[in-house]
């Protein structure tokens, strides 16, 4: 690899791609390139590395491995949000009563806010995991739904 720009180019793709591939891309760019398919290796590498293929851990999730799809953010995020926003209005239920306030209060709106922002987290979680995992990822929305109504539940039950 003499070439500086081949080995930037090759340093755009994703570690585990350049081990098994970047021999042969390195062999590749050294048979000689035009300006356009150093364009079109530089476009692919930045293609790999925002989007990646199949790679081991994707083919893990494949299998259907409920422990390596529960450590993504997306799929712990929305379960540890129902649970503050229950814990916040339990608190605030236990605090003040359950009578319902003619302002809202901050615990309402911290509620409010955490119950909402749940749903970004519900909608990329599901895009991201049924494709590859479509049985785990069922089993975490199931989860996810769970906290989302057990968190909607005394908010429901009290006619707050």
């Amino acid at each position: 690899m003499n070439d500086p720009r081949r080995h930037w180019l090759i340093r755009v793709y994703p570690a585990a791609w350049r081990r098994r591939y970047g021999d042969e891309l390195d062999e590749l760019l050294s048979e000689g390139s035009s300006w356009r398919d150093l364009l079109d290796v530089a476009r692919a590498g930045l293609t790999e590395r925002l989007s990646p293929s199949v790679t081991s851990e994707a083919k893990t999730m494949m299998s259907g491995d409920i422990a390596v799809l529960a450590r993504k953010p997306s799929a712990f995020a929305p379960i540890a949000m129902s649970l503050v926003a229950l814990i916040s209005v339990l608190v605030t239920v236990s605090i003040w009563g359950g009578h319902r306030q003619p302002d809202e209060g901050a615990a309402a709106h911290i509620w409010q806010l955490l119950m909402v922002g749940q749903l970004p987290f519900f909608a990329w979680f599901a895009w991201s995991s049924l494709r590859l995992a479509p049985k785990a990822g069922i089993a975490i929305l199931a989860l996810q739904a769970a906290a989302f109504g057990i968190a909607l539940l005394p908010v429901w039950l009290l006619g707050l």
